[in-house]
């Protein structure tokens, strides 16, 4: 019996703790289904890569949720972008702990419940690990959850949800499984492609599924045998107010703009091939790839060996303005994606909705989430994966005619508007939040 069964049966329930002066100064008006107090799980929280998590908790907050954040680890003081710093100063964070505080809470939680301590303990250590190593990691993240299981209990918690499948996705399970609180969790990209730790367990005791892409959607049911009815598709919003498109500069030499992490599923080193045809083609034009990561190094070179250092700049990282500035400059943005080796993958890039939200033209692959954004022919140009020729032709065709990057352009932004802004993912999630589990879930 999982979880979600267990609460069926037994039906027990959190009580609810008394409005704050906060809560009922963001009630919203009487005819709106009343709001649950939240929990977040997050794995570091909050930073600068996953800006989607903790833009999404101030929009929860904004419509009148109570969104009380764990994190299992304090970022980096450099982590935190400066909008999210009061996010950070009222997250509760797991690590460190002290070895008695640990203790102790064992102690009373296996006096407390028996049972559900050890029937929780027994899934985590024996559940689906490819390696020891993940094993001694989930019962790491049982002991972590053990200890905040008080505070989310003392806090009248009525729902919980974690980011990624991994570490944040494995506390939110023990500490339902402990208390009888519902949970859900979004799985994004490398937790269901790569470090899969305990996901069957996770897919069978959490209430619904959450992913970012209805490629991730059926792979999850395809895979697992999740029922299809667990599993909801929520795109990552964007704030439309902060990605449009400011006057942009007339560029005698055109533009391409890639953002994103330095690895390889990111298809850098296919966009450098593609870039060296160009030139070899005679082609006018500059390249920025904004971003940082292991692969630095290994692009750096091949720039070298392609004799590119006239035309490819890597800048590094950049926030903030500094993004908006670039997609601002930019005549077409390109990411080719592609199947790490280590068979890691993207959803739908992030960078790829604020591009087109920018009103830049997209070049991308036919792969995981790719298409259910980029239109092929009307916001952008897609080809196979490796296919560098044809992602050349289509970057020639963008770079030498204005009018048809300004054309895909707006139809890229009037996409993104339709289906990946704020409002509307937002009310897809707060329906996930609201299913009863008593009650059959409505199909995605």
């Amino acid at each position: 019996m999982n979880a979600a069964e267990s609460r069926r049966a037994l039906a027990p329930r959190v009580r609810d703790a008394a409005p704050s002066v906060e809560e009922a100064a963001h009630e919203m008006p009487a005819a709106t289904v009343q709001r649950k107090r939240l929990a977040y799980f997050i794995n570091c929280f909050p930073n600068y890569i996953e800006a989607m998590i903790y833009r999404e908790v101030t929009a929860l907050r904004a419509r009148g949720y109570d969104v009380v954040t764990f994190s299992i680890r304090r970022p980096a003081d450099a982590e935190v972008p400066e909008e999210a710093r009061a996010l950070a100063v009222t997250t509760r964070y797991i690590l460190p702990v002290r070895p008695w505080r640990l203790a102790a809470a064992h102690v009373r939680a296996l006096l407390a419940s028996p049972g559900r301590y050890t029937h929780a303990l027994v899934t985590v250590v024996g559940g689906t690990h490819e390696r020891f190593r993940d094993r001694w990691r989930s019962l790491c993240h049982f002991a972590e959850a053990v200890v905040i299981a008080p505070e989310v209990k003392r806090l009248g918690i009525e729902h919980m949800h974690a980011h990624w499948a991994v570490g944040a996705a494995t506390c939110a399970m023990v500490v339902s499984r402990l208390l009888d609180v519902p949970f859900t969790f979004t799985a994004h990209a490398y937790d269901i492609w790569l470090d899969r730790l305990l996901l069957p367990e996770k897919l069978r005791a959490a209430d619904t599924i959450v992913t970012c892409t209805d490629y991730n959607r059926r792979h999850l049911i395809d895979a697992y045998g999740t029922p299809a009815e667990k599993v909801r598709v929520v795109y990552h919003g964007l704030d439309l107010e902060r990605f449009q498109r400011r006057a942009r500069p007339a560029n005698t030499t055109p533009m391409i703009l890639s953002v994103g992490r330095l690895v390889e599923q990111k298809g850098y080193e296919d966009l450098l091939y593609v870039c060296a045809d160009l030139v070899r083609r005679g082609q006018a034009f500059t390249c920025e790839i904004i971003g940082d990561g292991p692969l630095r190094g290994r692009l750096e070179r091949l720039i070298d060996e392609l004799g590119l250092q006239s035309v490819v700049r890597l800048p590094g990282r950049l926030v903030g303005d500094g993004v908006l500035d670039c997609y601002t400059r930019a005549d077409v943005f390109a990411l080719f994606c592609v199947e790490a080796s280590d068979g890691d993958r993207d959803g739908i890039p992030n960078t790829m909705i604020e591009a087109m939200a920018m009103e830049l033209p997209v070049v991308s692959t036919r792969y995981s989430g790719v298409p259910e954004l980029v239109i092929e022919g009307t916001t952008g140009v897609l080809a196979d994966c490796g296919d560098r020729r044809t992602l050349a032709d289509a970057l020639a065709r963008l770079l030498g005619r204005p009018e048809l990057r300004a054309a895909m352009g707006s139809a890229g932004r009037q996409r993104v508007m339709r289906d990946f802004a704020t409002a509307a993912c937002l009310a897809k999630l707060e329906r996930v939040f609201a299913t009863d589990p008593d009650r059959a879930a409505v199909a995605p």
